[in-house]
């Protein structure tokens, strides 16, 4: 009887499992992060600012509107900034060497797909009195 019973319950719990085709298995995918890409282009030399003065990370500090430390760190073969994202829709001010050099704006969209690193793109995107270019969520700013 508890051998039946057994079996019984085992075939009520694997039929009893819904599975949805649509939805992909996320489980063994490790995505990175979500993040901003930011290229800072000196508006003269066209060269990344942080590879071109040889500006360190200490010498960096981003803020997010609440004046929270953003968490970053920057690409050692392009000098982009990659900034965690923490919220859909946030302004960060971006300091080097105490100095605001850009402050940026933006929203980011749903998921557009059933992607296991789907995290939206940039939308809204605003930076105050510079020039820059929005591309595939990269963000490059003329300073």
């Amino acid at each position: 009887m508890k051998q039946t019973l057994t079996y019984l319950l085992i075939v009520f719990l694997c039929f009893s499992c819904k599975t949805d085709d649509a939805t992909p298995d996320c489980s063994a995918v490790l995505c990175e992060e979500p993040n901003l890409n930011i290229n800072l282009i000196d508006s003269e030399t066209y060269l990344n600012v942080i590879l071109q003065d040889n500006i360190e990370a200490e010498s960096i500090v981003i803020k997010n509107a609440s004046e929270n430390v953003m968490p970053f760190s920057i690409s050692e073969s392009n000098g982009n900034l990659y900034i965690a994202k923490q919220n859909t829709s946030d302004t960060l001010e971006i300091q080097i060497n105490s100095e605001i050099v850009a402050t940026i704006s933006y929203d980011t969209t749903a998921p557009k797909t059933n992607e296991c690193c789907d995290f939206g793109i940039l939308t809204n995107v605003d930076i105050e009195g510079l020039s820059y270019i929005v591309e595939n969520n990269l963000i490059s700013i003329y300073i």
